[in-house]
């Protein structure tokens, strides 16, 4: 596993945390926002471009698993606020 990449979130903005990925962990480091949003693509395709193509994530919880058969580029989105994620994959 690679060493950990801390990534600064624009609110509302969707923004690439993870590339090609098939295993890992997203953690979230700020607080502030009180909603964040995730979605994946199949690695290579185009980027999400609509709030509603997300789900909540870091629901009760500060951490979220990634696993996936092929790799998938991951995003994220906080909602409102500016927000910052680490990730290990």
């Amino acid at each position: 596993m690679a060493n950990p990449v801390i990534i600064s979130l624009d609110a509302d903005t969707w923004t690439k945390v993870a590339t090609a990925a098939t295993a890992g962990q997203v953690k979230k480091l700020d607080t502030r926002p009180n909603l964040y949003l995730e979605t994946y693509r199949t690695s290579g395709d185009p980027a999400p471009t609509d709030l509603s193509e997300g789900v909540p994530c870091f629901v009760g919880r500060y951490s979220e698993e990634i696993s996936a058969s092929a790799g998938i580029d991951v995003y994220i989105m906080a909602v409102g606020q500016n927000g910052r994620v680490r990730v290990d994959v």
